[in-house]
């Protein structure tokens, strides 16, 4: 009987012992681990995982802030290797999809509750401008946008697989916004007509690139673009290539158009041209695809297509056949 007594008040104090680790810090080389981290806003039911730049805290010196929504533990070794490159503190909450329902309470807990917090506890650069927030899929795409819009928060928006979220979203948004985003043909020709009619230009305002949804919450963080002067990052030219030089006008025919953008620092990025220009007027654009098809009743000959913005101009010339 004692024995089956031990047994079970060993068993009570090793579950008692696991709820409680539950409840504290967890320390590991390069980042600091928060489970159910208080919140007046949200309870205590989130994960708050801090990516250091440094192996341990206090830190040395003050960094610069990315706000990653949904990043947890788990992304340990997509963080570590992100850090090696790029000088700044990663701070994660561990939201899933359908988090994002409750929109404005996060909102809220990451305006009033969490970025007083870092400030407070860590040695951060606290210039909004030193301060990005990234989110990866739809829903979490929407609700850093609605964060994005609330003045002097931040500087930068990174949005990876970002969906019809920037469509949803009623611009404009506050200051002078520097905003990167990647993912599908889709997503990125609905980005660059949404930003360029809100007034954001080429280069020193927005760029994208490709990234395929399946990709770790990292790989949409391009720190040397958002963190760039915005001279370095100025839109210097366009170059265009076609899959193929030659259009068959048979209804059914389609060349694929990729536009390359360079910027003043080197760097080269995803240009979607929201229109184009073609002399004769006998190809349809359709950047939703990123493709080229034939007019009804157009004839055989080359068409010299056109595009660009501010002054950066591309072209390409295509021939038709019958």
């Amino acid at each position: 009987m004692k024995k089956i007594v031990l047994a079970f008040a060993f068993v009570f104090l090793t579950a008692w012992g696991f709820s409680q680790e539950e409840e504290i810090m967890i320390i590991n080389p390069g980042r600091e681990t928060f489970v159910h981290f208080p919140s007046q806003v949200l309870g205590n039911q989130y994960t708050l995982t801090v990516f250091l730049p440094e192996k341990a805290v206090p830190l040395s010196k003050q960094y610069p802030v990315i706000y990653l929504l949904g990043a947890g533990p788990q992304q340990a070794l997509d963080a570590q290797r992100f850090l090696e490159k790029n000088k700044v503190l990663v701070v994660g909450i561990n939201f899933k999809e359908s988090d994002y329902q409750d929109q404005d309470k996060i909102v809220e807990f990451v305006s009033r509750e969490l970025i007083p917090y870092i400030d407070t506890n860590y040695l951060t650069l606290t210039d909004p401008s030193r301060r990005i927030l990234a989110a990866h899929g739809e829903q979490a795409s929407l609700t850093a946008l609605e964060l994005f819009a609330k003045p002097n928060l931040f500087g930068g928006l990174a949005l990876a697989s970002s969906g019809n979220a920037i469509e949803k979203f009623v611009m404009p948004l506050s200051g002078t916004p520097r905003i990167f985003v990647t993912g599908n043909q889709t997503e990125l020709a609905l980005a660059q007509q949404k930003l360029e009619k809100a007034g954001l230009v080429y280069g020193s305002g927005f760029a994208l690139n490709y990234a395929s949804a399946g990709e770790d919450l990292f790989a949409g963080l391009d720190w040397e673009y958002l963190a760039a002067d915005s001279q370095a990052v100025s839109l210097d030219r366009l170059t265009a290539s076609t899959d193929k030089r030659v259009l068959v006008l048979n209804g059914e025919d389609k060349i694929s158009l990729f536009v390359t953008a360079f910027l003043k620092n080197g760097r080269s990025f995803v240009y979607v041209p929201v229109s184009l220009r073609m002399s004769p007027p006998y190809l349809v654009w359709n950047p939703m695809q990123g493709v080229l098809s034939g007019l009804p009743g157009a004839e055989p000959g080359k068409v010299k297509i056109r595009g660009g913005v501010d002054k950066k101009e591309f072209y390409v010339k295509i021939k038709l056949k019958k």
